[in-house]
């Protein structure tokens, strides 16, 4: 029995030796577990994103109505009046443009591209804003004359002589132009 004993026990010290326990140890939580704990992280990425992506400002018909007049209030008293107040003091890029031919700060060229003129400039302008306003209205400009050009099958050069003559005539009173022998003066009316 003593021999029985002593073979089992050396049986018993060699099994562990024997057996290698495969261990794992994950530092993260299953997809499961995270839902489980009120994680999604899917969900709020795609949350988050929605968020920083710009959008025009819902407002309800309520939002919209509780900003009229109320008892003893001024109208538009509130963020929502704050709101309407800025939209309604924005200007268009005409009215921009228009505003900067009266001031002289900017000329319609004879190139039919306006052009900035900060020597002859009257008031105040914002360099900045009205280099990104020119910018943009004389690209509006060279794309409208590469699609009269192409629709009539002509180019460009032929389409701009025809449109200048046209848009001058349009062009506020008052607004530098530049004529024929490339002086600057006022467009009369």
């Amino acid at each position: 029995m003593k021999h029985l004993y002593g073979t089992l026990l050396v049986a018993v010290s060699l099994l562990p030796a024997c057996v290698t326990p495969n261990v794992v140890v994950v530092d993260q939580k299953t997809a499961l577990e995270q839902q489980a704990a009120g994680g999604y992280p899917a969900l709020e990425n795609d949350l988050e994103q929605a968020g920083m992506a710009p959008a025009p400002e819902p407002f309800a018909r309520e939002e919209l109505a509780s900003g009229r007049e109320k008892s003893g209030e001024k109208a538009g008293a509130g963020a929502l009046g704050e709101l309407a107040e800025l939209y309604v003091k924005s200007e268009s890029d005409a009215d921009a443009i228009d505003r900067l031919l009266l001031q002289r700060c900017i000329g319609e060229a004879r190139s039919g591209l306006l052009e900035p003129r900060p020597s002859e400039c009257v008031g105040a302008a914002d360099a900045t804003e009205m280099a990104r306003l020119l910018g943009r209205e004389n690209l509006h400009r060279r794309q409208l004359w590469q699609l009269l050009a192409k629709e009539r099958q002509v180019s460009v050069e032929r389409v701009l002589p025809v449109w200048r003559e046209r848009h001058v005539e349009q062009v506020i009173c008052g607004a530098l132009v530049e004529s024929v022998d490339g002086g600057w003066g006022p467009k009369s009316c």
